[in-house]
């Protein structure tokens, strides 16, 4: 307060500086009209002519979060708080600061005061949904978001709705592919559904079939596996497909995987182990998956490590492969993707001719779509580059919630 008086004093004593200075009236204008930065500039400087200005701190604080600063803006709502307790707008300020941080419980004490508060404020629901959402608890998210979307049924709150709804409803999906080579190989076709069931908040349990024509074989298989949700944010999932006297297609596939997400990014890490006849392969594979909120952008990280065995040779073989993902949401409900992938592009997908130190590199170029009706459309083009005999594939997946 006494900085304060003292830069008053200065002022008035100095008019210079106020040549051009904006009115609160003028900065609203300003923000108002997308000028951020020159906005943020004079709410400070109103600011710094009177501190007790809550309004004009809060403008300073709401500029910080739309232009990527939450981390500015929290000290700013949590002094207006300290100043005026019942300030909602400075809570939620405050609450999606700690949720930004996976700091849920701290959250969630002022959401509580919030929506003692205001029961029917959507942005107030809407950010209890989203604390219930990072720790895990899905269908409380989904309750919340229901409301939300009851009270204000803007876009926003819709896709909020949606987003929890997918991770948690059964699924089902179908997956086709076709490979053409440019070398004397024939074409290739490649078929997969997998339905998910969820039992309960802990239990999914999964069957999947496959159906592949390649180098002029057509092979089957199938199985299933299980997700179990170990904690609010750690999943184990197991798989296994089997055919015996496969030859192209693997007639053993075991998988194990340990999947955590916190905040923003899934981590998952997999065994993953193909039986072929004569052949053996294991690949273990760390991965992440990031999709920054508030954002258009995910982008996805593996790198697999696999080691094959011959019943014909002693020696092992050992094999890298890396795999870089983005997307770009160019519509709030369709996705553009690229992706890149050196050695082996698809262990969905792997094969007999890809054992060993499978060694190419594979562009890709896609789109996702989802609709409103929880069902999602994904098309992808595939060009790969690798000794002797390069391949191009298309494939087009449909995945429906129910």
């Amino acid at each position: 307060m006494v900085f304060s008086l003292l830069l008053t004093t200065m002022l008035a004593l100095d008019p210079s500086p106020q040549e051009g200075f904006a009115t609160f009236q003028q900065a609203v204008e300003a923000a108002n009209e997308g000028r951020d930065a020159e906005a943020l500039a004079a709410f400070q400087r109103l600011v710094n002519l009177n501190p007790d200005d809550l309004d004009g701190r809060l403008w300073i604080a709401r500029l910080h979060v739309r232009m990527g600063n939450q981390d500015l803006a929290e000290p700013v709502y949590r002094g207006v708080l300290l100043e005026d307790p019942s300030d909602l707008e400075a809570m939620l300020g405050v609450a999606n600061a700690l949720l930004a941080r996976g700091e849920f419980e701290q959250a969630e004490e002022i959401l509580d005061v919030a929506e003692e508060l205001e029961p029917e404020n959507d942005e107030v629901i809407s950010a209890v949904g989203r604390s219930h959402l990072y720790a895990g608890r899905t269908p409380r998210a989904i309750e919340y978001f229901e409301r939300a979307y009851a009270v204000s049924p803007t876009e926003q709150h819709r896709m909020s709705l949606e987003g929890a709804r997918l991770s948690y409803l059964h699924r089902v999906e179908l997956r086709g592919s076709g490979e053409q080579f440019g070398g004397s190989t024939p074409d290739s076709h490649f078929g997969d559904v997998t339905v998910n069931i969820r039992l309960n908040d802990r239990w999914r349990v999964f069957g999947r079939g496959q159906a592949q024509r390649k180098f002029g074989v057509s092979e089957q298989r199938g199985g299933g596996g299980a997700e179990w949700r170990w904690k609010s944010t750690t999943i184990l999932r197991a798989h296994a497909l089997v055919m015996p006297d496969n030859t192209v297609m693997p007639e053993g596939d075991y998988m194990g995987e340990l999947q955590y997400t916190y905040m923003d990014a899934t981590w998952t890490g997999s065994v993953r182990h193909f039986d072929f006849t004569g052949a053996k392969t294991t690949a273990i594979s760390p991965a992440v998956q990031w999709t920054p909120a508030g954002t258009r952008y995910a982008f996805g990280l593996r790198y697999a490590l696999s080691w094959s065995e011959s019943n014909t040779l002693a020696s092992v073989s050992s094999g890298h492969s890396l795999h870089l993902q983005g997307a770009y949401r160019v519509r709030p409900r369709v996705w553009a993707q690229l992706g890149y992938a050196a050695g082996v592009e698809d262990f969905e997908n792997f094969s007999i001719d890809r054992i060993g130190d499978f060694r190419a590199n594979t562009a890709a170029a896609g789109f996702r779509i989802d609709l409103p009706t929880l069902t999602g459309i994904v098309g992808n083009y595939e060009r790969q580059w690798r000794s002797g005999d390069d391949m191009n594939r298309f494939s087009l997946s449909l995945q429906q919630r129910f």
